[in-house]
């Protein structure tokens, strides 16, 4: 992969606590309901672009394999120190290491790619033992931002684009779904208004912590709205075609 963040890009958006944040709150949630759909005894999880390894840490204290590796430069966040690789591409990684990966995650990767479906075939070429990969994506161009411009991203994602990966990759799409759905109203209006948002993420401190963490329950109404209801965020599971 070619995307990597500057260093005022990582403390712009992984400033130390940020992990308590709702957004990630909420994206950890939804990736392990996805992993646990289809971790196995002897599974081992690869994170592309990890950044501090928040879903590393994640993940591993609810009994998954994971490892994660980033491109950039920057700090682990507490309990991932060991966990974590920086400055490698995943491609970069021992054959022996490589071949014990059967779930990579690409979370939130992909929009910095301006070939992801090319990445997605040269990383299942690369892990021959992978049968899963499982992608977020930001969701809806109608709701690019400020925010998209200066993260580097090249696009947000509709359903069918997230089909059109998959089959240029020699992907099977198993499952995709919106997931942030409360929040598309208000981004809607507030990209309607143009109005430009704070490219730095504010990490919640003190009492803020329970805020966010009630944000993120009220998240859990993704599991039941109506599959049509839009959303910010997209998850989806690959599996490779191996021929």
């Amino acid at each position: 992969m070619t995307t990597v963040f500057q260093g005022h890009q990582y403390d712009l958006s992984y400033p130390d606590g940020i992990e308590n944040h709702w957004w990630h709150l909420t994206r950890n949630r939804v990736v392990l309901g996805e992993v646990r759909k289809v971790v196995t005894r002897g599974s081992a999880a690869l994170d592309i672009g990890c950044g501090r390894g928040i879903t590393v840490r994640h993940l591993r204290q609810r009994g998954i394999d994971c490892f994660g590796v980033e491109p950039g430069i920057t700090k682990a966040i507490s309990g991932a120190e060991a966990h974590v690789k920086f400055g490698l591409d995943a491609s970069e990684l021992p054959d022996e290491e490589r071949s014990r990966y059967d779930i990579l995650l690409l979370l939130d990767v992909l929009e910095h790619l301006h070939e992801p479906a090319k990445v997605l075939a040269s990383l299942v070429t690369r892990f021959t033992r992978v049968s899963n990969i499982i992608i977020t994506v930001p969701a809806r161009p109608e709701l690019w931002s400020n925010w998209d411009e200066f993260y580097g991203h090249q696009r947000r994602y509709t359903a069918g684009m997230v089909v059109e990966v998959a089959n240029l990759a020699a992907c099977e799409l198993v499952h995709q779904s919106y997931y942030f759905r409360p929040m598309y109203v208000p981004a809607r209006v507030l990209s309607a208004l143009k109005v430009r948002h704070s490219t730095q993420a504010g990490a919640p401190q003190g009492m803020r912590k329970a805020l966010h963490r009630l944000i993120a329950s009220a998240m859990l109404v993704d599991d039941v709205l109506p599959a049509w209801v839009p959303g910010m965020g997209i998850v989806a599971r690959f599996r490779p075609s191996r021929r």
